[in-house]
């Protein structure tokens, strides 16, 4: 076995593992094989148009026959397909409610002193004359109603309504209903952006201090049921003022609104638990690409 195979074996390996939580997320909501692999074959055009457009190659079918091995046939066959999720970082912005709350937690205007969150109208009255919900609303979600976004807050339990005409975020998360667009949106996000950091630290030119920060901290032994428990408290609690810390540092430094930075960049935090049935499966796949190295 020449050494590309044995990478390519490897590889092949780890894409079954990696897979797997992805099959169960498809089998559990009806989606099947054969729209699976429709899907994967879509992301092989896509990659491939990629590459040849990046380095000034007219994008034919049979270039990109050439890179994926899919026959020309199937590819002329498949039909452009935008009906579904548009799952790049941009499409973020679709979701206004987000946005809506870290700003509320960041913008200076609308925090009071030492940082802390000021309670707000719906709408600016003579009252007090502050900057009001709509203004927020105004600023970073135009084209919004600012009543249909703080009713979706409050209905989140996000925001709660202190009287008098006063709201209260009462959380700086947003956290998206099971299942829906916004959170199969996040699933495929984080996944494309982990798998995309690994992808990048792998490559020849990453290294030499060209990677990005990568670290996984696991227990060698395991938790037994108390101990697990703990530690699920601690690493929300700090895990949140970390993502916090993050979130504020970003808000102080991102490009203005209405100008676009160079690089859209973050972090992401999740809190693992080893499948033993995946795990085992996998070993014992790499194990026997091994011995035939």
């Amino acid at each position: 076995m020449t050494v590309v195979d044995s990478v390519k074996n490897s590889l092949l390996s780890a894409f079954r593992y990696l897979l797997k939580p992805l099959v169960r997320m498809a089998v559990k909501n009806g989606v099947s094989f054969y729209e699976f692999s429709d899907a994967l074959k879509r992301a092989y055009v896509d990659v491939a148009t990629s590459q040849l457009t990046s380095a000034g190659t007219p994008v034919t079918p049979e270039g990109i026959s050439v890179i994926t091995s899919i026959e020309q046939t199937e590819i002329e066959q498949l039909s452009p397909n935008d009906a579904g999720l548009n799952f790049n970082v941009d499409s973020q912005k679709q979701n206004p409610l987000p946005r809506v709350l870290s700003a509320w937690h960041s913008d200076a205007n609308f925090t009071g002193p030492y940082g802390v969150l000021r309670d707000l109208q719906l709408s600016k009255t003579t009252t007090d004359g502050l900057p009001s919900f709509s203004d927020l609303a105004a600023t970073y979600c135009p084209g919004f109603t600012p009543r249909a976004l703080l009713d979706e807050l409050i209905r989140a339990g996000r925001v709660v309504d202190v009287g008098s005409g006063y709201y209260r975020a009462v959380d700086r998360s947003f956290v998206y209903e099971p299942l829906s667009d916004d959170s199969i949106r996040i699933v495929a996000q984080t996944v494309h952006n982990i798998c995309e950091t690994l992808e990048n630290n792998l490559r020849p030119e990453s290294r030499d201090g060209h990677t990005l920060l990568q670290r996984v901290i696991y227990t060698r032994s395991g938790l037994n049921a108390g101990a697990m428990t703990k530690f699920d408290s601690h690493v929300r609690s700090r895990g949140q003022a970390f993502a916090e810390e993050i979130d504020m540092w970003l808000s102080d430094n991102q490009e203005p609104e209405g100008s676009e930075g160079k690089f859209k960049t973050g972090i992401g935090i999740y809190h693992y638990v080893v499948n033993d049935d995946d795990e085992v499966k996998f070993s014992k796949t790499l194990h026997k690409e091994g011995e035939g190295k």
